[in-house]
């Protein structure tokens, strides 16, 4: 005996088809959640562009670029007494590292997004975030590197006259700028409060 076939009356709704999520909705929900937990989530990008640039950094001889080990060269100014090699200089290096990079992140967002020219969309953002890490380049080829990573050195100005010659400006430029991308990126605020 067949089941019977039931349809659906006027009054009764038809079970609707469930909808695929649209290409852009995990987008859509990440820049709410943003929107939402300002400060924890430029925390959170400022750890995600920390990262990332930091893998660059490590990688950047593959592409014909000094290497920049940030986490280790923070380590041996942290601790003057250990090695450059040693675990205590490795996490305690991390450790400034990205709290470094959390602090310039809220830095960004909080003082230098209200006053940057560019307009509060996807393409204003990532020139934001680019034109940030410019900024710090220009901070640490000028004053960073030289003064404190590398002193005494003879790197000379914005470190043109180091070993690498342009190359090592060049890569930490770089650096900066893959930093500032993913903080453009990752941290859009759905107001105009920008």
């Amino acid at each position: 005996m067949a089941a019977p076939t039931v349809t659906p009356t006027e009054t009764e709704a038809a079970p609707a088809a469930e909808e695929a999520p649209s290409i852009g909705a995990a987008a859509t929900w990440w820049y709410d959640w943003v929107n939402a937990h300002r400060v924890g989530a430029i925390a959170l990008v400022g750890v995600i562009a920390t990262q990332i640039g930091t893998y660059f950094g490590y990688v950047f001889p593959a592409i014909g670029l000094p290497q920049l080990p940030w986490p280790a060269f923070n380590g041996v100014l942290a601790t003057p007494g250990e090695a450059f090699d040693t675990a205590g200089a490795f996490f305690v290096g991390q450790t400034l590292h990205f709290t470094n990079g959390i602090i310039f992140a809220m830095l960004y967002a909080f003082l230098a997004l209200p006053i940057m020219p560019f307009r509060n969309d996807h393409g204003g953002n990532v020139l934001r975030g680019l034109l940030f890490g410019v900024v710090l380049t220009i901070i640490s080829i000028g004053v960073l590197v030289p003064y404190a990573y590398v002193p005494r050195q003879g790197f000379g100005l914005f470190l043109f006259y180091g070993p690498d010659g342009w190359k090592l400006p060049f890569a930490v430029l770089v650096w900066h700028l893959i930093y500032g991308f993913f903080l453009g990126t990752l941290y859009q605020l759905r107001s105009n409060r920008a």
